[in-house]
């Protein structure tokens, strides 16, 4: 799958799943784009085409890449020592990755981490923990 191609497909999975469209900032260049999750209003993915040597790539030319905020961080650790993952960009924040969208990282590795990071970003609300005993019990 070409780099054109991954882009195109995760736009139409998001947009099936969610009902999202990507947002571009306005403060930033025509090549960024998020996702923005519609409960929390946290951004769950971040869309960035730069140079390749800004990512410390090797090679000439722009490269996309997909940033995602998986739950667990040391899941993120791992995978960075596997080709196409790198630390968050632009945060370097422990609780971001970056993935390179130019067929080195599975398409549906990709998916995953973005319905990860979809989940990860939702409100406190919906992800608050529920006790196990009954509430008469905890009175």
């Amino acid at each position: 799958m070409k780099n054109e191609s991954i882009r195109k497909h995760l736009d139409a999975h998001v947009r099936e799943a969610y009902g999202i469209e990507p947002e571009t900032l306005p403060f930033s260049h025509a090549e960024y784009e998020i996702y923005r999750h519609t409960e929390s209003g946290k951004w769950f993915a971040v869309f960035i085409v730069k140079e390749r040597e800004s990512f410390g790539l090797p090679g000439e030319g722009p490269v996309e890449v997909l940033c995602v905020k998986p739950k667990d961080p040391l899941l993120a650790d791992f995978l960075m020592q596997e080709p196409g993952y790198l630390r968050g960009y632009p945060s370097k924040k422990r609780n971001w990755l970056t993935m390179v969208l130019d067929g080195t990282v599975p398409y549906e590795d990709i998916c995953c981490l973005l319905d990860e990071s979809y989940r990860a970003t939702e409100s406190k609300a919906k992800n608050k923990k529920t006790s196990l005993l009954p509430p008469k019990m905890m009175e």
